[in-house]
């Protein structure tokens, strides 16, 4: 028996029950002869000759449902043929209603689906910029960001960015430019809440999106131009952006995701799209996790008196549980499940000082580090760690709906001087002030993690010269991606998370799993991730591993960790990019690995594993982070070092005969010793230049 013979593929496979609804609301507020734009993805055929025919097939039967082709897009690299069309709304009414005789029932058709979009930032509270200070900058961008068309003359952003707009939507963005100029803000300053040094280097900025005007209600949502597949637009992109000589950028920031397709099982278009990209073109994308918003019933409190009465912790606990409940409805946006990537998740965190809250407005996670509510959850592909890790941004707080019975709660989505990422914000109505603003959710954060990953590249250009300058694209894309995930940790967020989620002990992995939702690998507040201390040293290294190859690092241990019995840890953190195989069950094609320590290591240096993610979820995507902490009595002689090694497995599938690339940080502490990095530089080849601690 085959498994067409128990069920055929059919309509309730190709229309994912959230596009179901949104098609049927569609088509129900389209007016009579009105078409209705959709994304058609087609089955992949690898041969030109039968996807013809069956493209074919898709164009004969829209035509015969009244409807037309607006584009096409088919890229072999990564299995990909899809369709933008339009349907009369009595046609998209049967393909909600699952019917087999409307397009859905089409033998050639994988999926169909709304236009791909990007839900973008609301601009929040304005006031006038404060002067900045325009330094000479070296014109060769090593970053860039994909996004809205900016405000181009903000004073904040005008002297960083060098702008490409084949598509003229300089000309289309009449509307309110909130997105781009953030993004621009963000990745050039970080946080302008604090005084803090902006990246010295000129910043590749590609216009994807365009603020149309603004409607009768004063609204304006930055949007993607109608006719074209975001697939092929972003393909484009990249190819542009090498086409253009732009050779050295080796990061691209995209704050961008799809609330039409958060992530279900299966790898999106988009997502493929990005992992092709990133090792074919050799560069990082740093990307948002995605934002979900929505109130959330917290059965704990049947009054609003109740919730308003009850303690920080009680709510706080209610808050998690009613998350656990709607997890599966907040999971990540396309293209955040992308293997490749780094995906960066929105940490309840910023720079403002702490201001007593309007009524009716709570923090959700008081004295606890945690996400905010509305940063999109985990897992990745194949239950990988994703997000990768979180960064600041914004502290977002919870709206409390007074009469609903039992409490609702809502995240409040706007930044305001109460909380959120200080920007560049356009000028506002009638007005010619250059203004700033505050904003939140995890565009900010990624956009902030890409502020990092460039003043990182700076600085090891700054201390290492040559020997940075000579890495490759490849290894110095995923080297950063190694060093922005370097200092994540979570605190001790996952105390609090399991004791909530599990009142009842219940099996180690499955509690760790849980954690990993909500905090991927950890925070990373960006400071940590530029410099050393005292009491901390961190080495890197980069290269590239052919099939089963392996390389061996020797890890000085210093002294006193043999000395006292004071805290100590090593953590390790790896970093590749690899090559996929879209459609088959193996989809990530190359496997690298850190071997963990023996049991003998671990008790000479004093070390045990520290929480974190189970070993099977850590290996499932491109990134590993591994922690060793402790403060027992190491036992190894002075000068004495251990070995960290990485390996290459087996390729998942037909062997590659690419060799991968990858980054490799590992850092040793121990607290409030002064001594550590002084005595690991002494003992280590090749040294930054300056006797700063970097």
């Amino acid at each position: 028996m085959r498994l067409r013979d128990i069920r055929p593929w059919g309509p309730r496979d190709r229309v994912r029950p959230l596009d179901q609804s949104q098609l049927a609301d569609a088509a129900e507020a389209a007016l009579p002869g009105e078409l209705i734009r959709l994304e058609c993805e087609l089955v992949f055929r690898r041969a030109t000759e039968t996807a013809q025919v069956a493209v074919a097939t898709a164009r004969a039967a829209i035509t015969e449902a009244g409807g037309q082709v607006v584009s096409e897009a088919r890229h072999v690299d990564f299995d990909y043929h899809a369709l933008l069309i339009d349907l009369p709304g009595e046609e998209v009414a049967r393909i909600a209603a699952l019917q087999d005789n409307s397009l859905a029932g089409l033998d050639p058709i994988l999926s169909i689906m709304p236009q791909s979009r990007s839900a973008t930032i609301e601009p929040g509270e304005g006031e006038q910029a404060d002067a900045l200070e325009q330094p000479e900058l070296n014109e060769q961008p090593v970053v860039a960001i994909f996004d809205a068309v900016p405000q181009q003359s903000h004073p904040w952003i005008a002297n960083w960015l060098s702008v490409s707009d084949p598509q003229d939507l300089e000309a289309l963005a009449v509307g309110p430019r909130v997105h781009g100029t953030a993004m621009a803000s963000i990745v050039v300053h970080g946080d302008r809440n604090v005084v803090s040094r902006p990246i010295g280097r000129k910043l590749y900025f590609r216009a994807l999106m365009y603020a149309p005007a603004s409607d009768p209600f004063g609204n304006s949502r930055e949007r993607f131009v109608d006719d074209r597949l975001v697939i092929d637009l972003m393909v484009e992109a990249v190819r542009t952006m090498r086409e253009e000589g732009h050779d050295q950028i080796v990061a691209v920031n995209l704050s961008l995701g799809d609330p039409n397709k958060q992530y279900s099982g299966r790898v999106s278009a988009w997502a493929r799209a990005i992992d092709y990209l990133s090792f074919r073109y050799d560069v990082l994308f740093i990307i948002s996790s995605g934002n979900v918003g929505g109130s959330l019933q917290l059965d704990d409190y049947q009054h609003a008196d109740n919730f308003r009465a009850s303690t920080d912790a009680s709510r706080k606990s209610a808050l998690l549980r009613a998350l656990d409940v709607v997890k599966a409805d907040r999971r990540l946006l396309a293209p955040a499940e992308s293997v490749n990537a780094l995906s960066v998740g929105a940490w309840h965190r910023d720079s403002l000082d702490a201001l007593p809250l309007p009524n009716g407005r709570y923090v959700g996670f008081p004295e606890c580090d945690m996400p905010n509510v509305s940063s999109a959850l985990g897992h990745g592909h194949k239950s990988a760690v994703k997000p990768d890790v979180l960064f600041p941004g914004g502290r977002e707080h919870l709206i409390l709906a007074p009469v609903n019975q039992p409490v609702n709660v809502s995240p409040n989505a706007r930044g305001t001087r109460f909380g959120g990422i200080r920007v560049a914000a356009p000028s506002l109505p009638g007005q010619a002030q250059d203004y700033s603003a505050w904003t939140l959710g995890s565009s900010a954060s990624a956009a902030y993690a890409t502020h990092t990953a460039h003043l990182i590249y700076e600085v090891l250009e700054q201390e290492y010269g040559d020997v940075f300058a000579a890495l490759p694209n490849s290894q110095k894309a995923v080297l950063l991606k190694a060093l922005l995930a370097h200092p994540a940790t979570w605190n001790t967020s996952d105390a609090f998370i399991i004791a909530t989620k599990f009142p009842v002990q219940v099996n180690w992995d499955q509690m760790r799993r849980e954690v990993s939702r909500h905090l991927g690998y950890g925070f990373v507040w960006p400071p940590d991730a530029l410099s050393c201390a005292a009491d901390r040293a961190t080495l890197w290294a980069a290269g590239r591993l052919l099939p089963e190859e392996a390389v061996e690092y020797r890890l000085p241990v210093p002294n006193d960790f043999s000395g006292t019995a004071e805290l100590r840890s090593v953590r390790a953190t790896l970093a590749w990019f690899s090559p996929t195989r879209p459609g088959h069950q193996s989809y990530r094609a190359s496997k690298l690995r850190v071997i963990p320590l023996s049991d003998n290591v671990k008790s000479a240096v004093g070390v045990a594993p520290a929480v974190e993610p189970p070993w099977t979820q850590t290996e499932a995507g491109t990134l590993i982070h591994r922690r060793w902490s402790g403060q027992a009595f190491g036992h190894l002689a002075a000068g004495s070092s251990i070995s960290l090694q990485i390996q290459r497995e087996k390729d998942q599938g037909p062997a590659l005969d690419d060799a991968i690339p990858y980054g490799f940080a590992v850092t040793v502490t121990m607290e409030d010793n002064p001594a550590i990095y002084d005595e690991v530089l002494s003992r280590v080849a090749v040294r930054p230049r300056s006797r700063v601690q970097v």
